[in-house]
C-alpha cells in the first residue's frame, strides 16, 4: 500500500494538486500539467518563463512526458471512478489550455505591433527635418530671384532716365539748328526744309523705340535663364562676361582667372597632415608637432590656403580623393581660430560640403540641402572679390552647385578655406 501512495504522488500534478493530464518536463526535471504550467507562466509578470518548484528558468518549449501521462492515465481509471467531476475538470483542463495558446497569440502580436509603432515614430522624426530643410531651401532661393529682379528692374528704370536726358539734350540742339535756318532762308524754303528735319527725326525715334522694344523684351531673360548663364561662366572660366549697351559691347564683370593655390602650414590644425608640395591634406590619428599660434585652428580641423585676395575675380580646383566629411570654400582674413566655428556668412566663411549622407552649403542659419545627381568629385572655387560674389561649380559636368547670394567683404582679404574630417583627403589641382 505504501508503495502504490507513492506512484500516486509521483503522478500527481504540484500545480492542480491532481493525477497529472498531458504531463511535460521541465529543463530542471519537474513536471506539470502542460495546461497548468501554461496557465502559471500567463499570470506570472516575469517575461523569462521559470519552474514554479524549483525558480529555475525553464526552456521555451517544455518536453511531452508520456510514460508519465500513462502512469497517471492508469491511476485515474483504477483509483477513481469517472463520473461527472472528473469530466468536468477534463474540460477545464482542456479549456485552460485554449485560454494559454490565445493569451500567448495575443502577447506576440502586442509585440510586433508595439514594434512596428517605434518604425513608424522613427520615420516621422527622420522626415519632418528634411522636409523643413527643403522648404527652406525653397524660399532662400525665391528671396535670390526676386532680388535679382528687383536689380533688374533697377536697371531698366536708370536707363529710361538715361535715355530720357539723351533725347532731350538731342531735341533741343536740333530745335536751335532749325531755328538757325529758319533765319537764313525766304519762309517758304524753310517750312520744307524743317519738315524734311522733322520726318528725319520721326525715323530716328521710330528705330530707337524699336531698340528699345527689343532690348526690354531681352532684359527679362536673364533672370529666367539664371542657371544656364551660370553654367556658361562656369564651362569658361577664362572667358569675359559682357553687357549690350547698344553702343557696342563693353566689359561688365571680368573674366575668372584661374590661380595656383597652396596650404598654408601655420594655420592648419595639429591633426591635419600635410603634403610636401603643401597642395593635399588629410586628418591624421595623432597630433603633429606644430607650436600653437594665434593664425593656428583649434580644435576645428581646418586650414586656409597661404594666397589672399583682395580684388578680381580668382578660380581654383579642388578634387575630393577619398571620405565623406569635407568642406570647401573661402574665408576672411580675419576668421576666428579658435573654439567653436560658426561655418557660414554669418561666421566669415563661404562653403559647400558633405557630411556622411548629406550634401549641403554652409548657410545661415542652418544649412541648405543641394541636390545634385552625385556628390561632386572635383570642385571649382569661382570668388568674385568686389561683386562679392561666391559660385562653386561641378568640374565634371560643368553645372553651378550653389552660389551665395552677393556679400560685403569690406575690402578685407579672402583666403581659400578647407575643413577635412575623419577619413577625408582634400587636394588642390595645379593651374593647367
Amino acid at each position: 500500500m505504501a508503495a502504490a501512495e507513492e506512484l500516486q504522488e509521483e503522478a500527481i500534478c504540484a500545480i492542480c494538486l491532481d493525477f497529472f493530464c498531458a504531463p511535460v518536463m521541465l529543463d530542471c526535471g519537474h513536471n506539470f500539467c502542460r495546461a497548468c504550467i501554461s496557465l502559471c507562466w500567463a499570470r506570472a509578470a516575469s517575461q523569462c518563463p521559470q519552474c514554479p518548484q524549483c525558480r529555475q528558468p525553464a526552456g521555451p518549449s517544455p518536453r511531452p512526458n508520456r510514460p508519465l501521462g500513462n502512469i497517471a492515465e492508469r491511476l485515474r481509471r483504477g483509483g477513481r471512478p469517472g463520473g461527472p467531476e472528473e469530466q468536468i475538470q477534463l474540460q477545464l483542463e482542456s479549456l485552460w489550455r485554449e485560454k494559454g495558446e490565445l493569451e500567448k497569440q495575443e502577447r506576440k502580436e502586442r509585440w510586433i505591433c508595439q514594434d512596428y509603432l517605434e518604425k513608424v515614430k522613427a520615420e516621422r522624426q527622420k522626415i519632418a527635418p528634411e522636409f523643413k530643410q527643403l522648404r527652406q531651401y525653397l524660399e532662400e532661393q525665391e528671396h535670390l530671384l526676386l532680388a535679382r529682379l528687383g536689380e533688374l528692374e533697377e536697371q531698366i528704370k536708370t536707363r529710361l532716365k538715361e535715355n530720357a536726358a539723351k533725347f532731350s539734350k538731342k531735341i533741343i540742339y536740333l530745335d536751335g539748328l532749325i531755328k538757325e535756318k529758319e533765319c537764313q532762308l525766304p519762309e517758304h524754303k524753310s517750312l520744307q526744309d524743317a519738315g524734311d528735319v522733322l520726318s528725319r527725326c520721326e525715323r530716328a525715334e521710330l528705330q530707337q523705340k524699336e531698340w528699345m522694344s527689343h532690348k526690354l523684351k531681352k532684359e527679362p531673360s536673364v533672370c529666367s535663364e539664371k542657371a544656364s548663364t551660370l553654367e556658361e561662366v562656369a564651362r569658361k572660366p577664362q572667358g569675359a562676361l559682357t553687357t549690350d549697351t547698344g553702343e557696342g559691347v563693353e566689359e561688365s564683370q571680368g573674366p575668372y582667372t584661374k590661380v595656383n593655390v597652396t596650404l598654408d602650414p601655420d594655420t592648419a590644425q595639429s591633426r591635419l597632415v600635410l603634403s610636401e608640395d603643401q597642395r593635399s591634406v588629410m586628418q591624421g590619428a595623432t597630433q603633429q608637432s606644430r607650436l600653437d599660434s594665434p593664425e593656428r585652428f583649434d580644435p576645428w580641423p581646418c586650414v586656409l590656403g597661404c594666397e589672399g585676395f583682395d580684388s578680381g575675380r580668382p578660380c581654383w580646383e579642388v578634387e575630393v580623393c577619398y571620405g565623406s566629411c569635407w568642406a570647401v570654400g573661402v574665408a576672411l582674413e580675419s576668421v576666428k581660430r579658435k573654439g567653436p566655428i560658426d561655418m557660414s556668412p554669418v561666421g566669415g566663411i563661404w562653403a559647400v560640403g558633405r557630411y556622411k549622407e548629406k550634401f549641403q552649403a554652409l548657410t545661415s542659419p542652418c544649412p541648405t540641402p543641394v541636390l545634385p545627381s552625385i556628390v561632386p568629385h572635383r570642385v571649382r572655387v569661382c570668388l568674385d572679390h568686389a561683386g562679392g560674389q561666391v559660385m562653386f561649380v561641378n568640374v565634371d559636368s560643368e553645372a553651378v552647385i550653389f552660389a551665395f547670394p552677393r556679400a560685403m567683404f569690406a575690402g578685407e582679404r579672402i583666403h581659400p578655406w578647407f575643413w577635412v574630417g575623419k577619413g577625408s583627403q582634400l587636394k588642390l589641382c595645379p593651374e593647367t
